[in-house]
């Protein structure tokens, strides 16, 4: 029954994900959509969510981001409303239309020893 919510929740995080931003304000640069209290920053027009998986206590999050600089942030904004969920997090995340299989950024979190970059770890 868990695997099943699992499933079904992800399904809402990557349709929320994917669907078209609806800016509220006028600017140069663009607007994300603020968050309630809680609940990750989803929509957005700097960086996507490509895939998300789950098992055997981790669940992964593949990201296309216009800034590898906001790697830290982005893993931030999607990790931390449901960092209890897993015994462990990892974020991939690659430049916008980057094709290739490597992420260009990795970044990890476990309870005992949170946020960790192990983009160097790569082959």
């Amino acid at each position: 029954m868990a695997l099943a919510g699992c499933a079904v929740g992800l399904l809402v995080v990557n349709w929320v994900a994917r669907r078209e931003p609806t800016p509220t304000v006028s600017s140069d640069r663009p607007v994300a959509a603020t968050p309630d209290a809680g609940e990750p920053l989803l929509v957005n027009q700097s960086w996507y969510i490509r895939n998300m998986a789950t098992a055997h206590g981790a669940f992964v999050i593949e990201v296309e981001a216009e800034d590898l600089a906001e790697t830290e942030a982005i893993a931030r904004a999607l990790i931390e409303p449901i960092r209890d969920d897993d015994d462990e997090m990892l974020v991939y995340v690659k430049t916008l239309g980057d094709e290739s299989d490597l992420p260009a950024r990795r970044l990890q979190w476990t309870p005992g020893g949170g946020y960790v970059d192990r983009t160097d770890d790569q082959p």
